[in-house]
């Protein structure tokens, strides 16, 4: 036993002095492990071969051979580093000081490659190899067909990539309509969590008896979802609340998940044309952080709080406000709404009533949008209730967003060059907002603006597909809208599901170019000469007031004579680290060859004086010490190189 201890803090400090010599940062402690045991076998044979050509026999395994196979070993592992490394690099934010545990890593490695093969072999099946970048394609499937493959699929899969479905579903600007309505389809078959489950979660969350927080407790679930539970309760105090739990363990199976769709989208990414036009390593990303945050309820209560505020002064919407003092990042308690979920409803005979609430609900996410304030990101029939009296109430703040003072003033302009037809005053509004690069086209740009504006604008108002149809438009042309710009769109889109299943025909772009010409004539036209006085000084006032201080500031230089320009070549931080960068590789680029040119010519010398039992030389000993230096130093400025084209191609 002691042997056998003795062996692991052997190969664990082993593997800590190979991965500082070669400067390896992000290759987990699993991995390194690996390429020790790699590098031990390769360095051994190296090692033999060697002894074994001086000698002209096997040697014998003792200390003196396992001291000369040493350098071997070395050289072996850092080279089985470099290569794992840049196989598996990722980046991520350092944590500080951490306890390597390597049989909990080994166990998740192992789950994660059981679960990869589980979803790629599901993948094969249904022949979408080839869309992740696994086998070439042997046939072309109609849309409908691919779109119905693509749903089977996720159903195999199971997990977290059924709500991965569930959220391409909702985004119109990627997939066609044939393939968003396949994916609505998917219907996550979660097993109802027991109630014995469901009262640990609340005890261990709340961290007081279940009993001290509930008057009543109705254990049949409201519904039963992927990522939680919910539960109709009343406080003690007679409130009748809503309560959310979150699934045990659920956190390492989404990480297994995500870990194995980040891995298919960048492999899908590097490897087919689709996949790097679209820029899927990113957009997994973005559902990698959608995800983790409605894992987190706190983050959905907060949300919903400022959607409390946001919709206070519209009449006829309402949002649950929540119980903060019962919320956890686990478990969340809102207020119960009385009603009937909207996708329940059928069409009302009463078109005038109808439509008033459509006005409500339009109005209040359009207003909101358009003045900075929280909106609801997926505001679908199954998150609108018709509550009790006949107001409507918005649920499920998981998925929010709210546009900054940038973003604000990029739509105002957007929606001015709507309203004028000018794609020149378009593509401005979406360089302000850095949509646009340096690698992009402005001319390629502006003419498929200009034809967009051709095909939808004119005498009548566009259709609300329009807005899907920009919003892919801008995705083909490899424009990248920030988050909350694309959530608005998204919103946009599936507002006008919604609206049309409450009121048939509304005029969704009516009611958006009439609000958003109100906003617009309250920004640049003010209904009086001091309320214009007032914005304009509320921009130009801080400029103006330090105006003269900078003026007489310059004037008092240029007379005595101390007004100077300075031009600094790499004045950027960024330019001198990558020019130190570039200095340092190329120096110990040159030191390592001449270190192991000056090795090569020691190892040649004949020399009389002979170390050992292996009958080498004084030179030669110092040969191999320069040439394991070399080796070192250009692994070293090998792995840098090849990290940093893996983190260009990122």
């Amino acid at each position: 036993m002691v042997d056998l201890l003795l062996s692991v803090v052997v190969v664990f400090v082993f593997a800590w002095i190979a991965r500082a010599l070669v400067g390896a940062r992000e290759l987990t402690w699993g991995r390194t492990i690996l390429a020790v045991l790699i590098g031990i076998g390769l360095g051994d044979t190296a090692a033999i071969l060697l002894v074994t050509r001086d000698l002209g026999e096997i040697p014998a395994i003792g200390p003196e051979f396992y001291l000369i196979g040493m350098p071997f070993r070395l050289v072996a592992t850092m080279g089985a580093i470099v290569v794992l490394e840049v196989l598996f690099s990722r980046t991520r934010k350092r944590r500080g000081l951490t306890v390597p545990r390597p049989f909990r890593t080994v166990r998740r490695l192992l789950g994660v490659g059981a679960r990869a093969w589980e979803v790629s072999r599901i993948a094969a099946r249904h022949g979408l190899g080839p869309l992740i970048g696994q086998g070439r394609a042997t046939s072309q499937y109609s849309p409908e067909d691919l779109a119905r493959r693509a749903r089977l699929a996720l159903e195999d899969c199971r997990g977290m990539f059924i709500k991965l479905g569930q959220l391409l579903a909702t985004r119109p600007d990627l997939l066609p309509p044939e393939a968003t309505r396949e994916l609505g389809r998917l219907h996550a078959s979660a097993v109802p969590l027991s109630r014995e489950d469901v009262q640990q979660v609340i005890e261990t969350e709340l961290g007081r008896p279940f009993s001290e927080v509930f008057q009543h407790f109705d254990w049949d679930p409201l519904g039963s979802a992927s990522i939680g539970q919910a539960h109709s309760a009343t406080l003690h105090n007679g409130s009748r609340v809503v309560v959310k739990v979150r699934r045990p363990g659920l956190i390492d199976q989404v990480e297994r998940d995500l870990t194995i769709t980040m891995w298919m989208a960048r492999n899908a990414e590097r490897r087919t044309d689709w996949g790097e036009a679209y820029g899927v390593a990113g957009l997994a990303g973005e559902f990698a952080d959608t995800l983790r945050a409605e894992l987190d309820f706190r983050i959905e209560a907060r949300q919903g709080s400022e959607m409390v505020e946001a919709v206070a002064n519209d009449p006829g919407i309402r949002v649950p406000s929540v119980v903060d003092s019962l919320t956890t990042e686990g478990m969340m308690v809102m207020e119960r709404l009385e009603g009937t979920p909207l996708s329940a409803v059928s069409a009302d005979p009463d078109a005038e009533a109808s439509r008033r609430l459509a006005d409500s609900l339009c109005e209040s996410q359009v207003r909101a949008m358009l003045e900075g304030r929280r909106f609801h990101g997926d505001p679908h029939p199954g998150n609108v209730m018709v509550l009790d009296d006949s107001s409507l109430g918005l649920i499920d703040m998981g998925i929010t967003s709210r546009l900054d003072r940038f973003e604000q003033a990029a739509v105002f302009q957007m929606l001015v060059a709507l309203k004028l037809e000018q794609p020149t005053l378009l593509y401005e509004s979406m360089v302000s907002i850095g949509a646009v690069t340096p690698g992009h086209n402005p001319d390629e740009v502006e003419r498929a603006l200009a034809q967009f504006m051709a095909t939808y604008l004119g005498p009548q108002l566009p259709p609300p597909a329009a807005l899907t149809d920009l919003l892919r438009l801008i995705m083909e042309l490899g424009l990248r809208l920030p988050r909350s710009t694309t959530a608005m769109f998204r919103a946009l889109a599936t507002l006008a599901g919604t609206l049309e299943h409450l009121s048939p025909g509304y005029p969704l772009v009516e009611v958006v170019a009439d609000l958003g010409g109100a906003q617009l004539q309250r920004r640049f036209m003010p209904d009086s000469a001091s309320e214009f006085i007032q914005q304009e000084w509320a921009e130009l006032g801080p400029l103006l007031r330090r105006l003269p201080r900078h003026v007489d500031r310059l004037a008092t230089m240029a007379e005595h004579g101390r007004l100077s320009a300075r031009i600094r070549l790499f004045g950027d931080a960024t330019e001198r680290q990558f020019l130190e960068r570039l200095v340092n590789r190329i120096a110990f680029t040159a030191l390592s060859i001449g270190t192991g040119a000056v090795s090569v010519m020691l190892i040649d010398i004949d020399d009389d004086q002979m170390m050992g039992f292996l009958n080498i030389g004084i030179f030669e000993v110092f040969g191999w010490i320069g040439l394991f230096i070399a080796i070192t130093l250009l692994l070293r400025v090998l792995l840098a190189v090849l990290r940093s084209e893996n983190e260009a191609r990122r």
